[in-house]
């Protein structure tokens, strides 16, 4: 009997044992990315390192995906397996919000505080139907290339801090020349000069066109554009046939807007700088990722706890020593950003950038508007007119 009870403990303890053991074992979130070359070592050999030692109950799978990411998702969605989290393309996020494959994360405890700590234009890009189905987690923008050899012989030591400085001068000394230039009608072209000169795309939520694209603000915008191209300081390349804004920046123009990646050469003068205010607003267009966890995850607590060390200015500053820019307010006026020419131009641009109209129809949204366009500066159609009827027509898209 003694040798029985005995075994019996034994037995016991080793349950425990293995019990405890399988309670303490980690679970595994998988996180699905498309980071490039440079950056992909960064998450494999530093972040996802750093969240583990941090987060021992946890591990994360990244794994960089290639080829068409949205039709991968997609296809993921229809079949069920999918990933954890993912990092998405901001104007995808609403179209995988519209077919409940990723979750409201306004509705997860904690949002709050990153809402609140990430810059408001960004941010933006994640809401859709009244939620928030994400967190922006790298982010961009336009600022102006200006090239301080022409904008010395238009009068000025430094980028000027004015449009309307700008454009007496360029109207002064450089009549009918085209010193500003930007490359087509499209929307990540042209709504930097829309929203600079008081245009208004949508109401605050993005559920309506009408009353803000066609307002008084907007057409005054449009009529500007248009006053600016007539007397040869604003030039469409897609429209007049111009030089393209890399090339013609490095002899004729002074400024083009345009993201980080645009071709600064210090020493010929090509360098980064504010777009100068119109009215004492200056403006600009945001593009980037967000971070989404999806809505078949079995393991959300600790995707959002993922999502959530993603979003430390750690994790952000690290990442933008390979030229990721962070989304957080308070990397703007963190010593790596401030220290570095190009990134603290662009992270104070932010400040004042705005979200093309985040929904599941951007394509056919961002058809309509260069359809507009197109009537407006080629056809020469009624500024008013168009504006309404294709705010009418936004209108119904953003109800779909």
């Amino acid at each position: 009997m003694k040798k029985l009870f005995a075994l019996l403990l034994v037995l016991t303890m080793a349950l425990s044992a293995f019990s405890a053991a399988c309670a303490q074992e980690p679970v595994t979130i998988t996180f699905w990315h498309t980071y490039g070359d440079v950056e992909t070592p960064v998450i494999d050999e530093v972040i996802i390192p750093m969240f583990e030692a941090a987060n021992p109950d946890i591990k994360v799978e990244a794994v960089r995906q290639s080829g068409d990411f949205n039709q991968m998702l997609v296809t993921a969605l229809g079949t069920g397996v999918v990933p954890d989290v993912a990092r998405v393309d901001i104007t995808k996020t609403s179209a995988y919000a519209k077919l409940g494959g990723i979750v409201a994360m306004d509705e997860i405890e904690g949002f709050d505080a990153l809402k609140d700590a990430v810059l408001e234009a960004p941010l933006s890009t994640n809401l859709w139907n009244g939620h928030y189905y994400g967190l922006p987690l790298n982010t961009n923008c336009k600022a102006a290339v200006v090239n301080l050899n022409v904008l010395k012989e238009l009068g000025f030591d430094e980028p000027p801090a004015t449009m309307e400085e700008f454009v007496a001068a360029c109207k002064e000394k450089a009549p009918g020349q085209y010193k500003l230039n930007v490359s087509s009608l499209g929307d990540w072209d042209l709504y930097p000069y829309f929203w600079l000169f008081g245009g208004k795309l949508t109401d605050e939520g993005f559920t309506t066109a009408s009353g803000y694209l066609d307002s008084a603000e907007s057409v005054a915008a449009i009529n500007t554009m248009l006053e600016l191209h007539e007397d040869g300081v604003f030039t469409i390349r897609d429209v007049d046939g111009t030089p393209d804004a890399w090339d013609g920046i490095n002899s004729e123009y002074a400024m083009f807007f345009e993201g980080p990646w645009a071709p600064f050469n210090e020493e010929a003068g090509i360098v980064p700088a504010l777009i100068p205010t119109w009215n004492g607003k200056s403006a600009s267009v945001v593009g980037g990722e967000n971070i989404v966890i999806f809505s078949g995850s079995q393991k959300q607590d600790a995707a959002f706890r993922f999502v959530t060390f993603m979003l430390s200015e750690e994790v952000q500053l690290e990442l933008l020593k390979v030229g990721v820019i962070p989304t957080l307010k308070s990397c703007v006026d963190s010593e790596a950003v401030q220290a570095d020419p190009k990134w603290s131009v662009y992270m104070k641009q932010l400040e004042s950038a705005q979200s093309r109209i985040p929904t599941p129809q951007a394509s056919t949204v961002e058809q309509l508007w260069q359809d507009a366009m197109t009537e407006i500066f080629i056809e020469g159609a009624d500024v008013q007119s168009t504006l309404t009827n294709y705010a009418a027509e936004i209108d119904i898209e953003l109800a779909k």
